[in-house]
């Protein structure tokens, strides 16, 4: 019970560290210290930097996915307002974050796909995982004919998920929220102008 709990105490402090600084900027010691573990103790829980490195991504992929699901899947709402419960907490957790942090999976895929074939492959599945979620409430949305029934859900949820990244990339940079205001606009007229084409 003590080495898993002392496990997850690196994992939850070195996820907090990366997420603020990146990955191959964080040194192993200054997550041991930040966790308040014996110096030389890393190697106890993980083979190696790069294992700790899928540790962290499976972390930021379980709050980040049951989030995902907590909204996606509610079903005392329609689906397309699910979508944008899902952007409008987002959108308010990047503002109490003073747009500084950012999506932890696309920091990742920034910073690895190019460098860690091992760990880019990893934030592949993760992503997908994500996508599927997206699709998977877009399917109901054209059940419940609220989006045309020849909608193409797989490419609208890749659409969709790459321009939320893409946003959340140019506020960390403007350090404003407008571009997920914008994503949460286009993407609200987008749905708006397909259901009205169906009905030409």
């Amino acid at each position: 019970m003590a080495q898993t709990s002392t496990r997850e105490k690196i994992i939850r402090k070195g996820a907090e560290l990366i997420h603020a600084q990146g990955f191959n900027a964080t040194g192993l010691q200054q997550i041991l210290q930040a966790a308040g573990i014996p110096k030389g103790s890393f190697y106890f829980y993980f083979k190696s930097k790069e294992d700790f490195g899928l540790e962290i991504i499976n972390y930021f992929n379980s709050i980040i996915s049951t989030t995902f699901t907590r909204y996606l899947t509610d079903k005392k709402i329609p689906p397309l307002k699910r979508l944008e419960k899902l952007f409008e907490f987002f959108e308010a957790t990047f503002q109490k974050s003073g747009y500084a942090l950012g999506c932890p999976i696309g920091n990742l895929s920034l910073e690895l796909a190019d460098t860690n074939e091992r760990l880019r492959v990893h934030l592949v599945g993760v992503v997908e995982a994500l996508i599927a979620q997206i699709k998977l409430c877009l399917q109901e949305a054209k059940r419940d004919k609220s989006l045309p029934a020849n909608l193409n859900t797989d490419d609208t949820a890749r659409f969709i998920f790459h321009g939320f990244e893409g946003a959340v990339l140019h506020m960390k940079v403007v350090k404003s929220i407008e571009p997920i205001r914008t994503f949460r606009s286009f993407l609200k007229g987008y749905f708006k102008n397909i259901k009205a084409l169906e009905k030409r």
